[in-house]
Parts: structure tokens; C-alpha cells; sequence
């Protein structure tokens, strides 16, 4: 089986599975400093360079490549904007109010006009503020109410490249090998990239990982012949360029275990809300450990994201196919 006939078959639903596992791995890795504080070792950092979260964000990343160089190549300007703006500001507007919410239940002290500014900020991606003044100030981590908020801006600013790409180049082999060296080349160097641009670099290099397999879709077999294959030389890979080849053994696991049906999407409420209810379970358990941190997260989370998928994700796709 190629990457090109999973994504055309059932089997490509398992990427749903595939994404709530790492919104769980984010979840599990950041239970460590909300519970210890910030600077807290988190899982797999000593060992590989790279947290628990860290690799989950870098794979969700190479996923977004891989779906949204579909997308810009099957979807006009508009319609695909209309798609991205559709599947993420909807839960994202919910999910602030609730954020805010539960900041305000902790301590948290501002004004309406602040408390405005602030969930404007956060709305538009580009300004996010973290921190509500007094906010979970008992906590080990106090303050900041939605920590992984951080990388919607950066994804967005992907699609954007992979758009203006694909309306320029179309998919074609050459143009997607040419951005992933480019992209590569910037990962590599990204500790002496100033500012947004170096936090951006990495994220992008793992990005266009998956536009190329996309691209590249029908002569990628997906097989734990190829697995193997690629895991020996990718433990001895920098992890910005591991994330490439880890990225591909996750999606041949995927194409070889039975067909999970989920009955919805619950891995963007799970990234969105796992954060501030997290500080939640610290403000009202003070001395919680960060096992026991991760696993009622996920209990209460789990939840909410199904939520927030059936009342107002799902809602607004439909609502944009109707549109279409």
C-alpha cells in the first residue's frame, strides 16, 4: 500500500487517531513543569534534545503539511481560506471564553477592557498575550492561562507559504524538493535566526516534510519493511530533521493497525483546552504530581474537546460546505 492509497482509503481516518495521540502527548509532556514549575525537565528532553511535546508539535506539523498541500491543491484562494478560518477560529473563540473563565475563577484580576484586549490578541494569533494578571498565582506556573497557544500563528503562517506555493508551482517534484532543502537549511540554523523566524524555522522544516510526502504520496509505501529502513538512520538525525522520517513510521503504523473510528475530531479541543485545565487541577490540588496531573487532564479534557467538536467545530464545517 502507498501514502496515496491510504489517504484515499478508510484508513485515512486513523489520522484522527494519529493526531489525538499527539494532543495527549502535548497534554502528558507539559503536566511536568504546570505540576513542578517552569524549567521542569519534561519527558524524553534528556534523552533526545527534544520534549515529549515538543516531537508532538513537530509531528502535527508534518501532518498539516502533508493534509493542507491536499487542500490548496484541490480548493481555490478563497474557498481555502474560508476552510482554514472555519476549522480553527470557531473553537478557538469558544475556548478563549472558556480560558478566560477559568482564569477568573483562579484569581485572575482585569478590567472588561482588558479582559477585551486580551481575547483579541488571542484571537487574531498574530499578538497572543498568555499571562492574565494574578491569574493561578498559587500555582507553580502562574499566570499563563493557554500556554500552547503559541503555534496556531505559525501553523496559519504555513498554510500561507504552502498556499502561495501550490498557486505558483502547482505540486510539482521539484519546486516542494527545493522548499524542503531551503526549509531544512533554515531548521538547521535556526538558533542563529533572530526572533519569530527562528522559532518558525524548525516548525517549517517539519511543515514541508509532510507537503512532500504528499507530493511524493504514490511512491511512498507504507510498509515496516520501509519503517525499519528509515528508524536506524533517523536515531542518528538532529531531531529538526528526524521529525521527517519519524513522521513517516508514524503514518505506516497508522496504515497497519485496524481502522479506529472516533465518531468525531477530538485533538484540536484536547490542544486547545488541555492547558487551563491543567492549572485548573493545580489551583484546586496544590501538590498533585505531574502523573497524576497528566492523567486527570486527559479525563477532564477529553470532555470538553468532544464538546466543543460536536457543538461548534462540526457545526461550522458544515456550515462552510454549505457555503461551498
Amino acid at each position: 500500500m502507498t501514502l496515496g492509497d491510504a489517504l484515499r482509503s478508510d484508513r485515512s481516518s486513523n489520522l484522527d487517531v494519529l493526531r489525538v495521540l499527539l494532543a495527549v502527548s502535548v497534554i502528558v509532556s507539559h503536566a511536568w513543569p504546570l505540576a513542578q514549575g517552569p524549567g521542569t525537565s519534561e519527558p524524553l528532553e534528556e534523552l533526545t534534545g527534544r520534549s515529549l511535546g515538543g516531537w508532538a508539535v513537530g509531528l502535527f506539523f508534518f501532518l498539516s503539511g502533508l493534509l493542507i498541500a491536499g487542500s490548496a491543491e484541490r480548493s481555490g484562494t478563497a474557498r481555502f481560506w474560508a476552510a482554514r478560518a472555519r476549522r480553527i477560529l470557531p473553537g478557538l473563540s469558544v475556548a478563549l471564553l472558556v480560558t478566560l473563565a477559568i482564569a477568573l475563577a483562579s484569581g485572575a484580576v482585569a478590567s472588561f477592557a482588558e479582559m477585551a484586549v486580551w481575547y483579541l490578541r488571542a484571537l487574531s494569533l498574530v499578538s497572543i498575550e498568555h499571562r492574565l494578571p494574578s491569574a493561578f498565582a498559587g500555582n507553580p506556573f502562574p499566570e499563563v492561562v493557554n500556554g500552547p497557544l503559541w503555534s496556531l500563528f505559525y501553523e496559519v503562517l504555513a498554510y500561507g507559504i504552502c498556499a502561495c506555493l501550490i498557486r505558483v508551482f502547482g505540486t510539482r517534484k521539484a519546486a516542494v524538493a527545493a522548499l524542503l532543502i531551503v526549509s531544512i537549511s533554515g531548521a538547521l540554523l535556526h538558533d542563529a535566526i533572530p526572533g519569530r523566524a527562528g522559532v518558525f524555522a524548525p516548525l517549517f522544516a517539519a511543515f514541508s516534510f509532510g507537503m512532500a510526502a504528499y507530493v511524493f504520496r504514490v511512491k511512498i509505501s507504507l510498509n515496516f519493511r520501509v519503517a525499519f529502513v528509515i528508524l536506524c538512520p533517523a536515531i542518528l538525525l538532529p531531531w529538526q530533521l528526524a521529525v521527517g522520517p519519524v513522521g513517516l513510521i508514524a503514518l505506516i503504523i497508522m496504515s497497519q493497525v485496524p481502522v479506529v473510528n472516533l465518531r468525531g475530531d477530538p485533538s484540536y479541543g484536547l490542544y486547545i483546552y488541555g492547558w487551563p485545565v491543567s492549572q485548573a487541577i493545580v489551583h484546586l490540588t496544590p501538590g498533585v504530581s505531574p502523573v497524576e496531573l497528566a492523567v486527570l487532564t486527559v479525563l477532564f479534557t477529553i470532555p470538553l474537546a468532544y464538546l466543543s467538536w460536536h457543538l461548534v467545530e462540526r457545526p461550522g464545517l458544515r456550515a462552510r460546505r454549505a457555503m461551498v
